[in-house]
C-alpha cells in the first residue's frame, strides 16, 4: 500500500503551486484548468506530498498515508 493523494476539483483553482513543488508528483491539466496527481504520486515522499498540499492557496489536497494516517487533510 501507498499514499493516497486526492484533490478536491471543485477547490482547486489551477495556479499549479503544487505542480511546482513536486511535478513528478501532480500535473496541471491546463484544459480543465485543475492540478491532478499524477501516478507517480503514491511513491513521492510524503514529506514532500504534505509540502505541496499545505501550499495549495485552496487547501484542495488531502495526503493520507499508507497506514491511513491523515498527513494533510484539504477543505473537502
Amino acid at each position: 500500500m501507498s499514499t493516497r493523494v486526492t484533490i478536491d476539483g471543485d477547490l482547486c483553482i489551477g495556479s499549479g503551486d503544487c505542480v511546482r513543488v513536486s511535478a513528478t508528483a501532480f500535473e496541471l491539466v491546463e484544459r480543465l484548468g485543475v492540478s491532478i496527481p499524477t501516478d507517480q504520486a503514491p511513491d513521492a515522499d510524503p514529506a514532500l506530498l504534505v509540502r505541496a498540499a499545505m501550499g495549495c492557496p485552496t487547501q484542495a489536497i488531502t495526503v493520507v498515508a499508507a497506514d491511513g494516517t491523515i498527513l494533510h487533510r484539504g477543505n473537502a
